[in-house]
C-alpha cells in the first residue's frame, strides 16, 4: 500500500461522519442534540383542550389551532383568510395524528412531538420538521 492510498483511505474514513450527518433527518439531528421525544400522555397534556400557535418550520405560516377535548380541531391562519376544521387523535405509540377536512380527505397525518428547549416541535413521518408550538393556552382562544 502506498502513502497516497493510505491518505485517501484515511480521508474517506474522516468524511464518514459528515456524510452520515448530511443523511440524518431533522428529527434525528434534534434527538442527537438532546431533544426529548414526548410520550402519548405528555402530548395529550400539552395539546388536548388547548389552543396552540403553530409556526411552520419554514417560518412562512402561523396558525392558531384548537385541539378540542372531543378530538376535533379548528384552525385559523394568522394574517390570512384560511380557517379549517377536522379531527385528531393521540396514539398509543407516542404520536398525534390529524386530518383537516377537505385537504386530507379523511386521511390521517401522524407526527412525532419533540421538546426542544422547552418548546414542542412536530416532526413528520419522514423526519422533516413540520413546525413548533410557540404558544399554548388553555381552552379555545379564537
Amino acid at each position: 500500500m502506498t502513502l497516497t492510498s493510505t491518505l485517501t483511505g484515511a480521508a474517506c474514513i474522516a468524511a464518514l461522519p459528515a456524510v452520515a450527518a448530511a443523511e440524518m433527518t431533522a428529527m434525528q439531528m434534534a434527538i442527537e442534540a438532546g431533544a426529548e421525544t414526548l410520550g402519548s400522555d405528555e402530548i395529550a397534556e400539552i395539546m388536548v383542550d388547548k389552543t396552540v400557535k403553530w409556526v411552520a418550520a419554514s417560518g412562512d405560516k402561523q396558525v392558531l389551532i384548537h385541539y378540542g377535548d372531543d378530538n376535533t380541531i379548528e384552525g385559523r391562519l394568522i394574517g390570512g383568510n384560511w380557517t379549517g376544521t377536522g379531527f385528531y387523535g393521540v396514539t398509543t405509540d407516542d404520536r398525534i395524528c390529524l386530518s383537516w377536512d377537505g385537504r386530507d380527505a379523511g386521511r390521517l397525518r401522524c407526527l412525532h412531538v419533540l421538546m426542544i428547549e422547552d418548546t414542542p416541535h412536530k416532526f413528520r413521518a419522514d423526519g422533516s420538521e413540520s413546525g413548533a408550538l410557540v404558544r399554548i393556552e388553555d381552552g379555545r382562544s379564537f
